[in-house]
């Protein structure tokens, strides 16, 4: 390997492990290539080309478009709704309020497509709710970072729009793969819930007496929410649109709801959104147009060809090469960022496993799993850190509490792993495979 190259990614992780922002850390990088690589100094203009050529993909505006449709989804109270619909269908369980918090997760990861965005909408209330239901609050706040891994695997979700945009997967595929994934991790979690009320003092019927009239009207008002999935993966996977145009559908669905049937979106409310969506976009554009440079570094150097003889050479059986692959990605999500990790080695990765027989598909839901179970995993976990500013719990106690459903994640990765069905069905089924 080219010596300057082993500079690059040294001065890369380096600066990533010291705490250094991941868009300075990525640029300062990719700028330093053409510093210290001979003869590069005068292709410099190459930086400015490949930086705006990597975000100028069309998919890539299927993003903000999804990130202002969770935010508008927020700011209108469809939260309250959709926890007050998974509140009628598990409440009345004995740790009610434990699974509300999974299956309320599991409905607004099929609105916003973030799990971060998930913690912030959704976790305040939750773990409110589940203070004042008697439950300690490190408890609440550890579930409710656990459960927004599911977010983003159960479609429609930006990793996999990501994902497709760097490997030329479909993303239609990709939304399909990971429904069932994203349920099992649910599941997973509920599991883990009812050891714990079997072993602790957890309440029970926090939902009280509702009458017909009352369930109608929750039923109603989530009703609202619960079609946005519906709309935008129907309309994909039927071909009505692209993930873009999908996008751009939820976000004037999401308006047309808070102005016709809620009617609490003001201009004030919409110019708010508009301002944090812009904010959340640049930074992910900025980071998708200097990890372009990276990309296009390691090409340049032919590391992933070498890469790839290298892991030929070993004649490793695919089983034991997954294994190792899910290792790196949850020891280098101790980290780095779920972003980063895609951009960085997704396009790495996808050819080499897709030569030795394993589904591109298959590999991206794996991967998705594996940068969402990062949000988990101390010191980078940016999951563990926003529950513990949402709850004002310790980051300690929050990682002590959160191990028994981090186990639970990691064992539904290692299902999806080994058994490609579970991912490949539902794409098969609708033949996009």
């Amino acid at each position: 390997m080219d010596g300057s190259l082993l500079v690059i990614i040294g001065l890369l992780f380096g600066l990533l492990l010291l705490g250094s922002p991941v868009i300075f850390a990525i640029g300062f990088a990719g700028l330093a290539y053409f510093l210290v690589e001979p003869g590069m100094l005068s292709m410099l203009p190459i930086f400015a080309h490949k930086m705006f050529t990597g975000m100028d993909v069309f998919i890539w505006l299927s993003i903000p478009l999804f990130i202002m449709a969770g935010e508008i989804m927020t700011s209108i109270g469809m939260t309250d709704r959709l926890l007050g619909f998974s509140r009628l269908l598990v409440g009345s369980f004995r740790g009610g309020l434990a699974y509300v918090n999974v299956v309320g997760s599991m409905l607004f990861g099929g609105v916003s497509g973030s799990a971060l965005a998930d913690i912030s909408a959704l976790g305040p209330v939750e773990i409110e709710m589940m203070k004042k239901d008697g439950y300690r609050a490190d408890f609440a706040a550890a579930l409710t970072v656990s459960s927004a891994v599911q977010g983003p695997i159960i479609p429609p979700s930006i990793p996999f729009i990501i994902f497709s945009s760097l490997t030329q997967t479909s993303v239609a595929a990709l939304f399909l793969a990971g429904a069932i994934p994203g349920i099992l991790i649910g599941a997973a979690l509920m599991a883990v819930v009812f050891v714990m009320t079997r072993l602790g003092n957890f309440p029970a019927n926090p939902i009280g007496n509702l009458t017909f009239v009352k369930i109608v009207r929750i039923v109603l008002e989530a009703m609202w929410a619960l079609l946005m999935p519906v709309i935008i993966i129907g309309g994909i996977v039927s071909g009505i649109f692209t993930a873009t145009e999908a996008a751009a559908v939820a976000v004037a669905y999401a308006v047309l709801i808070g102005v016709v049937a809620y009617r609490n979106l003001t201009l004030r409310k919409f110019w708010a959104i508009v301002d944090r969506t812009a904010r959340t976009s640049a930074s992910i554009y900025l980071i998708v147009g200097f990890a372009t440079i990276i990309s296009w570094i390691l090409a340049n150097e032919r590391v992933p060809s070498e890469l790839g003889a290298l892991i030929e050479g070993a004649n490793l059986p695919v089983w034991a090469l997954l294994l190792m692959i899910n290792l790196f990605f949850l020891i280098n999500g101790l980290w780095i960022g779920d972003s980063v990790q895609l951009l960085l080695f997704a396009p790495l990765f996808t050819p080499i496993l897709a030569a030795m027989g394993v589904d591109p598909v298959h590999f991206g839901v794996i991967m998705v799993m594996n940068v969402m179970i990062g949000l988990l995993t101390p010191p980078y976990g940016l999951a563990l850190y926003l529950g513990s500013a949402v709850s004002g719990e310790s980051l300690g106690a929050i990682v002590r509490q959160s191990l028994p459903f981090l186990l639970a994640c990691l064992f539904v990765l290692l299902l999806v792993t080994y058994i490609p069905a579970i991912s490949l069905t539902l794409p098969r089924f609708f033949g996009f495979i």
